[in-house]
């Protein structure tokens, strides 16, 4: 974050994993704007994308590349990358476990 921070890489009203910048705030500001629209008699129009899920969608190798544009390498860029590659996962509830699948 210090990085992305110092370089200015993050769009300035990035919420959700920034510092004072939460889900929360993010939602205070929408809800904000909105009011503020209406009783300035404005339209307000809004499009709401769902990007659950994006990061697995996005090729691995096109994100690395990115990284490093963005001039985050070495053991930053090798850990992501270690993330991203021979996933699994399994579910665990009260104990008992589901087989261990590949995370592709």
């Amino acid at each position: 974050m210090a990085h992305a921070n110092i370089h200015n890489i993050l769009y300035s009203l990035q919420h959700g994993f920034r510092s004072k910048r939460s889900c929360k705030t993010q939602l205070v500001e929408f809800v904000h704007d909105i009011v503020s629209n209406m009783a300035a008699g404005l339209q307000t129009d809004v499009c709401i994308l769902d990007f659950a899920k994006a990061f697995d969608k996005v090729g691995h190798h096109r994100l690395v590349e990115k990284l490093k544009w963005y001039g985050i390498d070495g053991t930053a860029k090798r850990w992501i990358q270690s993330f991203l590659s021979v996933r699994k996962q399994r579910v665990v509830v009260e104990g008992a476990s589901s087989e261990e699948l590949d995370v592709t």
